[in-house]
């Protein structure tokens, strides 16, 4: 399932809704763009779309880890693709069995560091929407997100530059008010990859 990010944010209907299903779905998930599962917390989760003519995308997020014992990232599940692998650092190519999020840490998946990798779409993906998706944990179990897609050339989740030059080369509308890049406060620590 996707979801047209941008309209939902900008729709004040949409968030007073957001706010009711918040109140009734508390621990599922905290506010927008963080998800909680036991100790863990999942942050501005994001995919990097595939660039044109290519068939690979790429996930990352904040994962923090408020509990006693280890966690890993061991599945990722959604309609729109079929295979995932998980990369425990960027300078390797070979696979892991999951991502590790290490007691009372956060792990960041990110260019340049750990991530997971995305393939065998059976449906295309849009920049500027949402992409609906199921992460596994190994003792926290599942947790359903929202994932924003984010231009092939994005560094971070909500990347207006990256977004700008997508648009420009897609010629899409910048004009009007749904393709103004949503602005969010981000509040993190310099990342680290400890992905392994």
């Amino acid at each position: 399932m996707m979801i047209k990010r941008r309209d939902l944010l900008l729709s004040g209907g949409a968030l007073l809704c957001g706010a009711a299903a918040g109140g009734l779905f508390g621990t599922r998930q905290a506010k927008a763009h963080e998800y909680e599962i036991g100790k863990l917390i999942v942050e501005h989760p994001w995919v990097r779309a595939p660039a044109d003519g290519d068939s690979k995308a790429f996930f990352y997020a904040f994962i923090h880890n408020n509990g006693d014992a280890p966690d890993r990232l061991v599945g990722i599940k959604a309609e729109k693709f079929g295979k995932v692998e998980f990369h425990a650092d960027a300078r390797e190519d070979a696979k892991s069995g999951g991502v590790l999020i290490p007691a009372k840490q956060s792990t960041t998946l990110a260019p340049g560091g750990a991530y997971v990798l995305l393939s065998d779409f059976k449906k295309h993906i849009e920049v500027g929407w949402g992409l609906e998706m199921t992460l596994v944990f190994e003792k926290a179990g599942e947790v359903v997100i929202d994932a924003a897609i984010e231009a092939p050339d994005a560094m971070h989740a909500h990347d207006a530059d990256a977004q700008a030059r997508w648009e420009k080369a897609h010629n899409k509308d910048t004009s009007g008010p749904a393709s103004a890049p949503a602005e969010h406060e981000h509040h993190h620590d310099e990342p680290k990859a400890t992905g392994k």
